[in-house]
C-alpha cells in the first residue's frame, strides 16, 4: 500500500510538472502582449501579486483545518519561512522582470528558449556548491550552447539586446531554483511560494512606481 501510495505521488507529482511546463510556455505570448500595454515592473507586480493573494485564503483555510498554524509559528520556523520567502522572491523579482525586458526587444520563441537554459546552468552553478553534475548534464550544457548559436546568432554573429536581457534571466532563475531547492526542505512549500510571490510582487510595484508611468 506505501508503494502504491509513493507511486501515485510521483506520477502525481510529474503531472503537475507537466501542467506547470504547459502555463509556462504559454505565459510568454501573454508576456509579450503585455509589453505593449505595461512596463515591465507593473506586469510584473500585478501579476505576483495576484498570485500571492490567491494563496493566501487557501492558505488559512486549510491551516485551520489541520490545526497547524500553532505548531508552525511555536517551532521557530516562521523566521526561516520569512527568511526563505524574502531571498526566493528576490530572486524571482529580478529574473522576472530582466525576461520581461528581454521580452520587448526579442521574439517569444527565442526568449523561451534561453531562458530554459537555466535547466543547464543549474548544475553548473552546483559546482560551486559541492554538486558534481554527471555526464549528462554536461552534454545538455553542450546541445543547448549550439541551439543557443543557431537560434540566437545572426549573419553578423550578433546577440540582440533582449538575448542579453533573457540570458542574464535565465542565470538568475537558476539562481532561484537553487534558493527554492534549499528551503523547500524545510517549510511549507505553498507558503514560501504565497510569500515570494508577495515579496516579489512588492518590490516590483516599488520599481514601477520609480521608474515608469501607471
Amino acid at each position: 500500500m506505501t508503494e502504491r501510495k509513493q507511486k501515485g505521488r510521483r506520477l502525481r507529482g510529474s503531472l503537475l510538472l507537466m501542467l506547470t511546463a504547459l502555463i509556462w510556455g504559454v505565459a510568454f505570448v501573454a508576456q509579450s502582449v503585455g509589453t505593449g500595454y505595461v512596463g515591465p515592473f507593473t506586469f510584473n507586480a500585478v501579476r505576483m501579486l495576484i498570485g500571492g493573494l490567491v494563496l493566501l485564503p487557501w492558505i488559512l483555510v486549510r491551516d485551520r483545518k489541520s490545526g497547524r498554524q500553532a505548531k508552525r509559528a511555536a517551532d521557530g520556523s516562521f523566521r526561516r519561512l520569512v527568511l526563505g520567502g524574502l531571498c526566493c522572491g528576490l530572486a524571482l523579482c529580478a529574473a522576472s522582470n530582466l525576461q520581461q525586458i528581454g521580452i520587448a526587444y526579442t521574439t517569444v520563441g527565442k526568449a523561451g528558449f534561453i531562458t530554459a537554459l537555466y535547466i543547464v546552468i543549474v548544475p553548473v552553478l552546483g559546482l560551486f556548491m559541492r554538486r558534481k553534475p554527471g555526464a549528462p548534464a554536461w552534454l545538455g550544457v553542450a546541445l543547448a550552447v549550439a541551439g543557443l548559436y543557431f537560434l540566437c546568432m545572426t549573419e553578423g554573429l550578433s546577440v540582440g539586446r533582449g538575448d542579453l536581457y533573457v540570458m542574464a534571466c535565465a542565470f538568475v532563475f537558476a539562481v532561484h531554483i537553487l534558493l527554492v531547492d534549499y528551503f523547500s526542505p524545510y517549510m511549507d512549500s505553498l507558503k514560501l511560494s504565497c510569500l515570494q510571490f508577495l515579496s516579489g510582487g512588492l518590490l516590483s510595484g516599488a520599481a514601477a512606481l520609480l521608474w515608469e508611468p501607471v
